[in-house]
């Protein structure tokens, strides 16, 4: 399933956590996070957009547990007034260091203020 594009993965998430298939949801959002950084903001916007915010974050947990901030800012480059506040809330679910390097990251690409 990881290969299926992001609108898929987006609708192939919601469809499980709908049926209240939360595992099967949580296997295949870690499986997503092999996906490039760009394919992730796609798919997490998606999910928004489709009333999945919560799997939305889940994706972006999973992706900030794994890759570097700098991927995460990649993520946050498609859409910053949308992402950034998801991923700073993401990264502050994995660790208070995390969500550091993010926003030095973040600062770093021009997203967020110095």
């Amino acid at each position: 399933m990881a290969s299926l594009p992001p609108d898929r993965l987006a609708e192939a998430v919601g469809a499980l956590a709908g049926a209240g298939r939360d595992d099967d949801c949580g296997l295949l959002l870690r499986q997503g996070v092999a996906r490039p950084a760009e394919e992730i903001a796609d798919a997490v916007l998606a999910l928004g957009d489709a009333g999945g915010r919560r799997e939305g974050e889940a994706l972006l947990t999973a992706f900030l547990r794994v890759r570097t901030p700098e991927e995460g800012a990649r993520i946050a480059a498609a859409d910053p007034s949308r992402l950034v506040p998801q991923l700073l809330s993401a990264a502050r679910a994995v660790s208070p260091a995390r969500e550091r390097d993010l926003v030095h990251a973040l600062r770093v690409a021009g997203l967020i203020g110095a």
